[in-house]
């Protein structure tokens, strides 16, 4: 009896050592797929969140240009828009200030400049709008018909809308005082002063609409 029960103990502690075997072998399997897991978790979860600073980086960098293209659109319009409100102030300021009186004592100078040049500057015509060449011819009859008879001559010129161009022998245009020219010259003068204003201004525009 003592030998079948030391062999039924002996059976009984193999099977618990077997079991404890089997139990630490599933319990060490299941620790490495969880290691696994949490591994491969970790890598997807740096994976994802690599691709998150990329799509972020990306985002940041898709909206700065953005930005920065809209603040140049911005400039431009403003820059055109302040660029066309100027040119017309010139032109409606140029239009009240040429008037006939102004014209008048203009060519009185430049008529009497020319006039004591000898060369080719001795015959000179000057080209004038209809309103200007009716008050001006008017004025030079009266005044300067000698000179005029000189070298100076006035003539209607139908593209002229306000002031002169002054042309010599043979159609030669060699000074041109039209409200054109003078407010061309005046905005190209100005711009310089626009390109420091305009980057100030533009910013609050954009924050004002």
């Amino acid at each position: 009896m003592q030998t079948l029960q030391s062999l039924i103990e002996k059976l009984q502690r193999e099977a618990v050592e077997e079991g404890q075997r089997q139990a630490q072998a599933i319990t060490a399997e299941a620790q490495a797929k969880a290691i696994k897991t949490v591994k491969e978790a970790e890598a997807k979860a740096a994976r994802i969140l690599e691709q998150a600073e990329q799509d972020a980086k990306a985002f940041t960098e898709r909206s700065t240009r953005a930005l920065e293209q809209a603040g140049r659109d911005l400039l431009i319009s403003v820059s055109q828009g302040v660029e066309s409100i100027l040119a017309g102030l010139v032109r409606e300021s140029l239009q009240q200030a040429l008037t006939p009186e102004v014209l008048r004592e203009i060519l009185l100078k430049m008529t009497e400049a020319y006039l004591v040049r000898g060369g080719r500057e001795r015959r000179m015509t000057v080209l004038l709008s209809p309103e200007d060449h009716e008050q001006l011819v008017k004025y030079y009859a009266e005044l300067y018909r000698q000179k005029l008879a000189q070298g100076v001559e006035l003539k209607l010129d139908n593209e002229v809308v306000r002031g002169f161009r002054v042309a010599m022998d043979e159609g030669y245009i060699e000074h041109d005082f039209t409200l054109s020219a003078i407010a061309e010259a005046l905005t190209y003068y100005l711009q310089p002063h626009l390109a420091r204003i305009i980057p100030r201004t533009a910013p609050k525009l954009s924050q004002e609409g």
